[in-house]
């Protein structure tokens, strides 16, 4: 019941990135959606069995886009692993934390781009790198991660809530007709 929503979840946000959102005016300026989806994993789940699903989403968001490959990857990786170290230090449902995490996680996909951009280009291509919008893009996650977040835990609560009532139906149903 968990794992499908996190398919459908990951399914919607990469549609949503890759096809739908490129038509909006301030697509250019948001970050990187799917980080939505590696922080609440990260936040939700303790087990090392998510790194796999964090690493799938990776080579995933990787093969959609026309980065550098490994560029997400490492960026979610890194993520997961900072958050599940941070969580155990600070109370991990605090809007402090979230924030706190949504700079770390856009400002760990900039350094990781600068250095895939620096690495393929040299100094030239870093020096053409838009910094004033990754800033921007951290900006927009102190605001919309959070938010994000939120709305995540909210719509789960609900699926869950319709997938054991629609099993218990079922169920009773079953019962009947034996």
């Amino acid at each position: 019941m968990k794992i499908s929503f996190f398919i459908l979840l990951t399914l919607f946000l990469i549609i949503l990135q890759s096809t739908a959102f490129p038509g909006f005016f301030l697509s250019h300026h948001f970050f990187d959606l799917l980080i939505l989806n590696v922080i609440y994993l990260s936040l939700i789940f303790t087990h090392t069995g998510i790194l796999f699903i964090v690493i799938l989403i990776g080579c995933i968001v990787d093969s959609v886009s026309g980065v550098y490959f490994g560029l997400y990857l490492t960026t979610y990786i890194w993520i997961y692993v900072i958050v599940q170290v941070l969580k155990q230090f600070v109370f991990s449902r605090n809007i402090v934390f979230y924030v706190v995490i949504a700079v770390a996680a856009v400002a760990i996909e900039s350094i990781f781009l600068i250095l895939s951009v620096f690495i393929n280009q040299g100094k030239s291509g870093v020096e053409s790198l838009n910094f004033y919008l990754m800033a921007k893009q951290m900006i927009l996650a102190c605001i919309f991660i959070p938010l994000g977040l939120t709305i995540i835990t909210t719509i789960r609560r609900k699926y869950e809530s319709i997938i054991a009532n629609f099993t218990n139906k079922i169920k009773r149903d079953s019962d009947y007709f034996n």
